[in-house]
């Protein structure tokens, strides 16, 4: 059940709200579980009691760092406890991956291979297993206690507005929310108008450059040339921008409709100067949590230079292969690696000397292409791409007919990412601001966008966020 279906619009929302704010104070946040449960079960009915044991097991070895004073203990259960995760988000995510790796090394040495079944990947298990490791560290560090009630921690794992694609909340950071929050009509208008325009950015922007990115990365290499490389790459990153921009924005009005204020998740990213500053607007709550459980821990930068650009370039060699169990995922993490440590070396001293338009228009092409890594669904097809777009020779191939509606929409996508770098988008902000109607306003075209957005998904095909698949 996802945010754009019509099941989740028409259906479960309205009763979700409707049961939530029927009941009495002490009763919401029981119906929010019950139905955040009932959101995974709909999707993920074989793998929620496998998520539900596993809750339980925080909750027990939590309770055990905490009280216990011998630090021997507390070392062995949290180990048991980030073990007990990291296991589960292996086996389900990366056991096909290494099995057919395996069968291929077999293979080569003529050996017969290993006879596996397929596992299914649960919907959101890179973000729940996040989520979950930073409560069981968090609580050894004594940044935060434990959940007082088992049901105040399985709302937090089960929130059904960042369960399936973030972002990835601490337990310390909503566990006051959890235990009291007020809900304001302002809060409601907010939430709707954020959740309308998010939903817009996807069914209008996203889904419609999805098909073009589906029908390019897909055509052979005789049949890929100059023009159809470059085009399918930029209407891929403004699809994955605005679909994951989409999805942040209706996490977060979904979350402060019921009072919850839940933290960005995305800035603009494509106006960034360079690697380390996008990493800091593109998906921000992952950006953190790799900060914190895996760089500081590795060392960070808190060690002699040459050991802090190793601990930088692996943990983005792991945040590529948290995307996904695939060998482009993590060649791109190492790609985006081996910028963020050559700009420590001496990027960033460069770019100070160049206009700022210069630094965010290269940055733009070297994340285009890094993005071709990203979305190739091999190695092979990775290459046949790259060598399209440097290879201006051949520069017609396969015709394919782009409808106007994707046309603007491209140039839509284009002009909302990159208007941020004019002077005339931040005084026309000021300007709105200073309109004493401008909720109204905001509501009114929020309304409109809402129902031109219903009626999209009405007539067009169902595609489901992006970030799903990680």
């Amino acid at each position: 059940m996802l945010f754009d279906s019509p099941l989740f619009l028409f259906i479960f929302l309205p009763v979700c709200f409707l049961l939530y704010f029927v009941v009495g104070k002490n009763y919401k946040n029981p119906t929010l579980l019950v139905m955040s449960l009932l959101f995974y079960a709909w999707g993920e009915p074989r793998f929620i009691f496998i998520v539900c044991v596993s809750c339980l097991l925080d909750l027990i070895l939590g309770k055990m760092i905490y009280v216990s004073e011998n630090s021997f203990k507390k070392r062995v259960a949290l180990t048991l406890g980030v073990l007990s995760n990291i296991g589960g988000l292996v086996y389900f995510k990366y056991a096909n991956f290494i099995l057919s790796n395996v069968n291929h090394l077999l293979s080569d040495m003529h050996l017969n291979p290993i006879i596996f079944t397929s596992i299914v990947l649960p919907l959101g298990v890179s973000f729940i297993v996040f989520g979950k490791i930073s409560y069981l560290v968090d609580i050894y560090r004594g940044v935060s206690s434990p959940a007082q009630k088992a049901t105040s921690y399985f709302t937090y794992v089960f929130l059904f507005p960042k369960l399936l694609a973030g972002p990835i909340i601490k337990y310390h950071e909503i566990e006051g929310q959890i235990r009291e929050r007020t809900c304001s009509l302002d809060d409601i208008s907010l939430g709707v108008c954020r959740f309308s325009w998010g939903l817009a950015k996807k069914v209008f922007i996203a889904d419609t450059l999805g098909p073009f990115v589906e029908l390019i990365f897909k055509l052979p290499a005789n049949e890929l040339d100059f023009f159809n490389s470059w085009f399918g790459v930029i209407c891929f990153s403004v699809q994955i921008y605005f679909d994951f921009s989409a999805y942040s924005d209706m996490a977060i009005g979904l979350a402060r409709i019921m009072g919850f204020r839940i933290a960005e998740n995305f800035n603009m990213p494509y106006i960034s100067s360079n690697f380390t500053e996008l990493w800091g607007r593109w998906h921000i709550s992952l950006s953190s949590w790799i900060r914190d459980y895996l760089y500081i821990p590795l060392g960070g930068s808190r060690c002699s230079k040459p050991r802090m650009y190793l601990n930088l370039w692996i943990c983005f060699l792991l945040c590529g292969l948290w995307h996904g169990a695939n060998w482009n995922f993590m060649l791109w993490g190492a790609y985006n690696g081996i910028f963020l440590v050559a700009e420590k070396m001496f990027i960033l001293r460069i770019q100070k000397k160049l206009p700022r338009i210069c630094n965010v228009a290269t940055t733009f092409l070297l994340i285009t292409i890094g993005l071709v890594i990203f979305r190739s669904g091999s190695i092979e097809t990775m290459s046949c791409y790259l060598t399209a777009m440097f290879n201006p020779d051949v520069l017609y191939g396969k015709f394919i007919f782009v409808t106007n509606d994707a046309r603007f929409f491209l140039a839509l996508g284009l002009f909302l990412i990159f208007f941020p770098l004019t002077n005339i988008c931040w005084k026309l902000q000021g300007l709105y601001l200073m309109v004493s109607a401008n909720r109204k306003l905001e509501i009114i075209a929020a309304a409109i966008v809402l129902l031109l957005s219903v009626f999209r998904i009405s007539t067009s095909t169902f595609n489901p966020f992006l970030y799903f698949r990680f």
